[in-house]
């Protein structure tokens, strides 16, 4: 589940041993009605994982302590003291390693997420009443890792750009690994403005490659520098693939000037590649609904 505009998006998948998973239920529910919703779906104690709003946590790479294993949480607390505006005792921790680079004589690493414990309450009292069984709490960087797993793409490696309204996230993944993940200033809601002020004072259909705008620029530009840090801190082979999720609203030219600035190859994704459902999806609520599907799609 996740948040959507004013309510949530409520999705239901059916992991399958063969073939893509089933999509069983996909809807969205007003704040006040996941109840109602959930008792209507026959939900019951259905585990459920809700996916947290940016903002409401933070997530920082670091180099990866070194003390036992069970001791990693205590020595990240210790780390991040200094980058918090509340008390670190207030702080819920929660650590996941990016495998592989002891083996690669590189030090090893780990991604630390934190939030305010007031934080993580509000979210498990707005599903309370849904009686369902809140198994986690996720973040997007992670719910949109679990869509890039299952793109082709990915087992040489996929750069996956999800964007909102007023932001972006940009994830680099390999073999279902997430490696880096980027926060984006710029939604599609300010890129299709640029773009479409751009196509109105230019008759030229030309005219928006010739003038970009400086919010596709900084877009393209954002691209290529997680890539090359994921190179180059990383050590991996460069990523040749751009996926861009669906988006709410077109946000024309923006695959062509990504494709001719950086020599990706660029598309954009269609759910259908990662899940069956009984009816089509249309873009607008594949877009919404992105996240909620990616955290029903965890496995581990």
């Amino acid at each position: 589940m996740s948040r959507s505009g004013e309510g949530f998006v409520l999705a239901q998948v059916q992991l399958r041993e063969s073939g893509k998973p089933l999509l069983s239920m996909l809807e969205s529910v007003a704040v006040g009605e996941l109840a109602a919703v959930c008792e209507a779906q026959k939900l019951g104690k259905q585990p459920l994982s809700v996916v947290m709003e940016p903002g409401d946590f933070s997530l920082q790479l670091l180099e990866k302590p070194q003390v036992a294993e069970d001791e990693i949480r205590d020595a990240v607390r210790w780390k991040i003291r200094e980058l918090l505006d509340y008390n670190v005792d207030q702080a819920v921790v929660d650590v996941f390693e990016i495998p592989g680079l002891k083996e690669q004589g590189r030090t090893p690493q780990i991604y630390a997420v934190y939030a305010h414990e007031d934080r993580l309450r509000e979210y498990i009292e707005q599903v309370a009443s849904a009686d369902m069984d809140l198994n986690y709490i996720d973040i997007p960087e992670l719910v949109q890792r679990n869509i890039a797993s299952r793109l082709a793409e990915d087992k040489s490696g996929l750069a996956l750009l999800n964007l909102q309204q007023q932001t972006g996230l940009l994830t680099l993944t390999h073999q279902s690994t997430l490696f880096l993940a980027r926060e984006l200033d710029s939604g599609y809601q300010h890129l299709a403005g640029v773009a479409n002020a751009a196509l109105a004072v230019n008759d030229s259909p030309m005219a928006l490659s010739e003038q970009p705008g400086e919010a596709l620029e900084a877009v393209a530009l954002e691209v290529q520098r997680s890539l090359d840090y994921y190179e180059s801190h990383f050590g991996k082979p460069p990523i040749r693939n751009l996926v861009i999720a669906p988006l709410a609203q077109p946000v024309p030219e923006l695959l062509e000037h990504i494709r001719s600035s950086l020599g990706l190859n660029v598309r954009m994704l269609d759910l259908a590649e990662v899940i069956d459902a009984a009816a089509e999806i249309d873009t607008d609520m594949q877009a919404r609904a992105f996240y909620a599907i990616g955290a029903a799609l965890r496995s581990e």
